[in-house]
């Protein structure tokens, strides 16, 4: 029994080195973008609103709609906008990503407590929080700049 579990074992070590090598980055990378998406898109969506002079819209929403419990409408919209516009491009980039990661995580959980029925902000949660755990991935700038740094740290660099 044990020789058929050891061959077995060495059948599957090819896969796992596979998956460890390229399905887990792209997946990293999946993940990230997937959500980032989302959150860009609704941000250009507002910022547009802005721009075409409907603003009052994105007051409207957030005073009526989802309005965020002892935050004035007229600082939750701009700060929303900007939070949507700059975390998905760090996600995207995989640059300080576990802090993009926190932030649209709270995002979702105030969205998901506003419109219950939605379970997308469950997922958006959910794979924000492994982002947040795991990292980014090697795919991402956080990657290159810890091993930069951690190059730099060996060969104590100049700044």
């Amino acid at each position: 029994m044990k020789a058929l579990v050891i061959k077995i074992n060495d059948m599957i070590e090819p896969l796992r080195g596979i998956a460890n090598k390229f399905a887990s980055p792209l997946l990293d990378l999946g993940f990230r973008l997937y959500v980032a998406e989302d959150f860009f898109r609704s941000g250009l969506g507002r910022f547009n609103n802005y721009l075409d002079g409907n603003w009052d819209t994105q007051l409207f929403l957030f005073e009526m709609e989802h309005p965020v419990a002892g935050l004035d409408a007229a600082l939750v919209a701009p700060m929303t906008t900007a939070a949507e516009l700059i975390l998905p491009v760090l996600l995207a980039l995989g640059l300080f990503t576990r802090f993009g990661a926190a932030g649209i995580f709270v995002m979702a959980l105030v969205i998901q407590m506003t419109y219950l029925e939605n379970f997308q902000h469950i997922l958006w949660m959910t794979l924000m929080l492994s982002v947040f755990i795991k990292g980014p991935g090697v795919i991402s700038l956080d990657f290159l700049m810890q091993k930069r740094l951690k190059k730099c740290k060996d060969e104590i660099c100049q700044a």
